[in-house]
């Protein structure tokens, strides 16, 4: 497959996992819908702790969704507690009614090492007819992990994200669009907006092709929530 149709779900953290919402993306018609880091951090969720306690009712609520939107369902970030009994921060993927499995963060924030272990890799995936990789956060800045992906023949990357930052437009794009350049990919942004414990966070969700940039929020979205669905060829790379 060519090309794909990908749904990006730009969310106000403010705003719960209700059954309006559950009601907006069931009407979507794309193979993918992206959600950004803890999409169920709303106001209520003050500290880490809660953040990890609530991670295993966002991932209820994803398998709900998926009963009604029926492309695969790249799901933001959660805390997941593995067999071992390890956490890690993880990007539930969701397809026909289960979670297939996780992408797992590497490389961890401050408020993220209090409650959760560094992994040593992310995830690598079949599924929708693609093969792709996440990276969430601040993997998605880590040349360690792209050059791996660039080697194993991924050219589709998803990444919930979580932009802090005060760089410009300007400088976020061009940064973007040399590390889709550099390792020959194509990479979907997907941002929260609103504050995340407290700390302001602003909506940067865009496409970066090796060509450069093919889509990205208006600059006057940055503190909106969006729910945008693109076609993306992703052929001839």
């Amino acid at each position: 497959m060519a090309s794909i149709k990908v749904s990006i779900f730009q969310k106000a953290l403010g705003n719960g996992l209700n059954l309006s919402l559950l009601k907006r993306l069931a009407a979507l018609k794309s193979d993918f819908l992206v959600f950004p880091e803890y999409f169920y951090a709303d106001s209520n969720v003050t500290t880490p702790q809660i953040v990890a306690d609530r991670s295993q009712a966002a991932q209820d609520w994803l398998l709900k969704l998926n009963d009604v939107y029926r492309g695969v369902i790249i799901g933001g970030s959660v805390v997941h507690e593995e067999s071992g009994g390890k956490r890690y921060v993880s990007i539930p993927i969701v397809s026909e009614g289960s979670i297939v499995d996780y992408g797992r963060k590497c490389t961890l924030t401050s408020f993220e090492t209090k409650f959760a272990s560094k992994a040593s890799e992310t995830g690598v995936f079949i599924l929708g007819g693609q093969r792709f990789a996440t990276l969430a956060g601040e993997d998605l800045l880590n040349a360690q992990l792209l050059g791996t992906i660039q080697e194993s023949g991924i050219r589709l990357v998803f990444a919930p994200y979580t932009f802090r930052g005060d760089e410009t437009v300007e400088a976020d794009e061009k940064a973007m669009s040399k590390l889709a350049g550099e390792f020959k990919l194509h990479i979907v942004r997907c941002c929260g907006v609103g504050k995340l414990l407290n700390e302001p966070i602003r909506g940067r969700s865009m496409i970066a092709s090796p060509t450069g940039i093919t889509w990205r929020v208006g600059a006057g979205e940055e503190d909106s929530e969006i729910l945008k669905t693109l076609m993306l060829n992703i052929a001839g790379v």
